[in-house]
């Protein structure tokens, strides 16, 4: 069995258009092979760009992300009309980041730009809360908003079809059904924890821990140290143990119904038992994201999405892949492009005479365009680069133009070609190539995808976009459960696009089916294709006006 993809009802797409598309995810998945991973120098990671990618010997450049196609608005009375929303826009930089003052792990909410907004607010107290195209239920679900949202809402309801309290119009556009789940005042104690967003300028959403060693407990009230000793009697061999980057993280006040011993809300709808401690442990290999830490009986607790409590000490930090591909258009580049897929290769410089010299080292993976010419030098093959350099032909991945163009591409439109051969990809504007980078497809290359880790092949619509959703697999001997993988984009059943945090093994086949991609380019590519999510949205959906992902062997 492959790998399950945790989509919850919304990650499933609304079932009242996609699900036929979506549902077979729900019991099939991709994510990737939990084997062993090439380790990283961190020391030398390249830095991270504050919004988009560069050259990965160069500091990062400003550059922006790729103008995202806006859905248009229904129109509404004058009355009720809202202010301009960002839509599909990475929020400010300056506006993200921890903040120690607050404790949050990520960036605030912000509504239409500030919370001092005069405008009326819906607040998102369930983990997901459906935005519809018309007042009704029945309507076609655009996208979702995730529990801690705040987004500017009408005054008044325009509907009460099947929804008692009414439907709101929200920013940028569509409806939302007043309910428990979304409420028209704030105070939800669901919506006041997860008040912490996804930062899409950050190489990650959240702050992202990884399980250590022992599946850690899964507690759901801040333990008494009575209590914990029942839970992990293990517990005394990690309480002094933090690791110092989770120990830097901010701690938070604790909230007086949580010190008190109370247990926390959910956002799926159900209480807990209030004999209930724990909901049991997780499975060794986990990720969690962190929206904040608390400090409770001298032992740090992280409070993760799903509004659990994890023990810091039972937790190691995450450290995602820094590399990243080149945008063609941003450095005046073209195809063919060559990755360097082995360390300590060179570029070199050809004197008068046609002689070569060492110019510099290239770094392992870094991307080199390249020109047309050839030459033999001592019996080896260099390749000529568009800046006039040369490039030893050994253990590169070389990246063309397609041979064949999809009628997207005549079109005009954005598209995107990935090639399991080359483990690579390429984002087009019609005939134009913008960006390219390496990928890593099915473990199982081209084999069957019905029974193999093979990645499907054909030519396919994004249909849902998460900003991050859940994957795990109950599959005896590698089991795992991933909170929040960034970036994901389903294009076909439980096939996607997403961003890979637990591995540095792009260029290589790697993945349960799902194309992994290194965070940085799952982050440049999730702002290039639609459908387009909006900044305080969590996820969309599209049946027909989804970006063409073309997938060759």
């Amino acid at each position: 069995m492959k790998g399950r993809n945790s989509q919850s009802f919304a990650a499933r797409a609304g079932a009242s258009f996609v699900a036929w598309l979506v549902l077979p995810a729900a019991l099939f998945g991709c994510s990737a092979d939990h084997g062993q991973v090439p380790s990283v120098d961190w020391e030398r990671a390249v830095p991270i760009p504050a919004a988009g990618v560069s050259r990965p010997l160069s500091a990062p450049a400003e550059i922006a992300t790729p103008t995202q196609a806006v859905r248009g608005a229904a129109m509404i009375e004058p009355e009720q009309a809202l202010p301009d929303a960002r839509v599909g826009a990475e929020p400010d930089p300056s506006q993200t980041g921890v903040s120690a003052d607050s404790g949050l792990l990520g960036t605030p909410n912000e509504v239409g730009g500030s919370d001092q907004s005069s405008e009326p607010l819906l607040y998102a107290g369930a983990r997901e809360v459906f935005v519809y195209e018309h007042p009704s239920l029945s309507a076609r679900k655009l996208g979702y908003l995730r529990a801690g949202a705040r987004v500017v809402r009408s005054r008044e309801a325009l509907g009460f079809e099947r929804c008692p309290q009414g439907f709101f119009r929200v920013a940028p556009e569509g409806y939302v059904c007043a309910s428990a789940g979304a409420r028209l005042k704030a105070g939800d104690a669901v919506s006041e924890l997860s008040d912490v967003r996804a930062d899409r300028t950050a190489l990650l959403p959240y702050v992202y821990a990884r399980s250590r060693r022992a599946a850690p407990p899964l507690y759901v009230k801040l333990p008494s140290r009575e209590e914990q000793s029942v839970v992990e009697p293990e517990a005394a061999q990690y309480r002094a143990d933090v690791r110092p980057t989770l120990a830097a993280l901010p701690v938070s006040p604790e909230p007086e119904w949580l010190a008190l011993g109370r247990s926390l809300p959910t956002p799926f709808g159900h209480g807990y038992d209030r004999a209930l401690v724990s909901s049991g442990r997780a499975v060794p290999d986990s990720a969690f994201a962190v929206m904040r830490v608390f400090e409770h009986n001298q032992r740090r607790f992280a409070l993760t999405t799903d509004l659990l409590l994890v023990p810091l000490d039972r937790l190691e930090p995450v450290k995602p892949s820094t590399f990243h591909g080149i945008s063609l258009e941003l450095e005046g580049m073209a195809l063919p492009v060559a990755f360097v897929m082995q360390r300590g290769a060179f570029l070199y410089t050809s004197s008068g005479g046609g002689d070569l010299s060492v110019a510099r080292r290239l770094e392992y993976r870094e991307a080199v365009p390249l020109g047309s010419r050839t030459q033999r030098h001592n019996g080896a093959l260099f390749l000529e680069t568009q800046t006039g350099d040369w490039i030893k032909d050994e253990r590169l991945t070389r990246v063309d133009t397609p041979s064949v163009l999809p009628s997207a591409a005549r079109a005009g439109k954005n598209w995107i070609y990935v090639s399991i051969g080359k483990q690579a990809l390429i984002a087009y504007q019609g005939e134009h190539p913008l960006y390219v980078t390496l990928v890593s497809t099915g473990v199982d290359g081209l084999g069957d995808p019905e029974t193999t880790r093979s990645t499907v092949r054909g030519q396919f619509l994004i249909h849902t976009k998460h900003v991050s959703m859940k994957m795990d697999s109950d599959e005896a001997g590698s089991e795992f459960d991933l909170s929040d993988v960034p970036y994901v984009e389903y294009f076909k059943d439980n096939y996607a696009l997403h961003a890979a945090f637990w591995h540095d093994a792009f260029g290589y086949p790697h993945s349960h089916g799902c194309v992994n991609l290194a965070p940085l380019d799952a982050r440049w590519l999730f702002h290039f294709s639609d459908p387009p999510v909006p900044s305080l949205w969590h996820g969309a959906f599209s049946l027909r006006e989804g970006t063409l992902v073309d997938i060759e062997p």
